[in-house]
């Protein structure tokens, strides 16, 4: 049995910018983005071979089935198909999650990351961060064919607090962005991330977005150029880190341009009422129309934010830096279960 933990992420600057379809009009594409410490949980078994199925595949729903087809889950269907095939059968796997899924922190990828490790280290195979970032990006772009950038499955990989350059040949440059102590806590506690109550479904709004690029490329090269400006504000101890709230707010502004589905009339008066009561800026998570919003608050301000916000769901968020790990490894609960002269991969 293994178990499998990979981070979620709150991106700041930049996210749009690492879609191919952006990328591959020449343009350039970064962003600024931490993972949290709130994590996609996957356990992996080989199943027992004493039930009337082969897969038991347990999410929002349990499955139970006898071929890889049958499974529901895309992600564990394509990825078993594509790395397991036929050759092998019986898999049991867990899902859980810390927070809820479509909701604009990468759960998705963080998913696929997890599950791609928790595959590869039952079958006693080291891979690297960057291999496992790749290989989800693989998994979603074309065995899935979603409408999905690349930030989110590197993130998901390595963790930490970063800026992720993309190239265009689909390769990626990470730079970790080291904060003395004081400095990670002024930013960690003017950060407050509060659940807007509803979900939704990213790749219908990506979608609505990246037909629009072509029309959008002012506001996309300042979403760009923000990361640089962000990445600037937290490494010079001689800017204000309400600065760093301000340039939210500004590419939230430039983010709600790209497509009306972005927001909504009542995130909008949400933010606004934030702003009213001390927030300096912030910003939908993710793709957008709905999930979770950031707001980032002097710390003096959290009360009178709070309250205005009151309905939503504050969840206290501390950045991480260790990205997909396994939390357990034992071969003798795999293994003790397996038909007799079976032989472990």
């Amino acid at each position: 049995m293994i178990i499998v933990r990979s981070p979620l992420r709150v991106s700041f600057f930049g996210g749009g910018t690492d879609h191919p379809a952006w990328i591959e009009r020449g343009e350039k594409g970064a962003v600024l983005s931490t993972s949290i410490d709130k994590y996609i949980y996957i356990q992996l078994r080989r199943l027992p071979a004493v039930f009337d199925f082969n897969y038991r595949v347990a999410w929002g729903m349990l499955e139970e089935v006898n071929t890889i087809n049958e499974i529901q889950h895309p992600v564990v269907r394509e990825v078993l198909k594509h790395y397991a095939g036929d050759n092998e059968t019986g898999y049991e796997i867990i899902h859980n999650s810390d927070l809820p899924s479509k909701s604009g922190l990468g759960s998705s990828s963080s998913f696929t990351v997890s599950l791609l490790h928790a595959f590869h280290g039952n079958q006693e195979l080291l891979c690297s961060k960057r291999r496992l970032a790749k290989e989800a990006i693989f998994v979603e772009q074309n065995l899935l064919g979603e409408t999905v950038g690349y930030q989110d499955q590197i993130a998901a990989a390595h963790g930490g607090l970063n800026r992720i350059d993309f190239n265009s040949d689909g390769d990626y440059d990470i730079t970790p962005i080291h904060l003395p102590g004081v400095r990670k806590a002024e930013l960690e506690d003017s950060m407050m991330l509060f659940f807007t109550g509803f979900t939704r479904f990213a790749d219908q709004i990506e979608k609505r977005k990246v037909a629009k690029f072509a029309d959008r490329t002012k506001e996309m090269r300042a979403i760009y150029d923000m990361v640089g400006e962000g990445e600037r504000i937290l490494t010079d101890p001689n800017c204000n880190i309400g600065e760093f709230g301000e340039l939210l707010h500004q590419t939230w502004m430039n983010k709600r341009a790209l497509d009306s589905s972005v927001s909504n009339p009542e995130i909008d008066e949400r933010y606004e009422a934030a702003l009213q009561a001390g927030a300096l800026g912030g910003k939908l998570l993710g793709a957008g129309g709905g999930g979770f919003l950031l707001m980032f608050v002097p710390p003096d301000k959290r009360g009178p934010v709070l309250e205005s916000m009151k309905g939503m769901t504050h969840v206290p968020l501390r950045m991480e830096r260790s990205g997909t790990s396994v939390v357990l490894y034992d071969p003798d609960l795999t293994s003790n279960y397996l038909p007799a002269g079976a032989k472990v991969s």
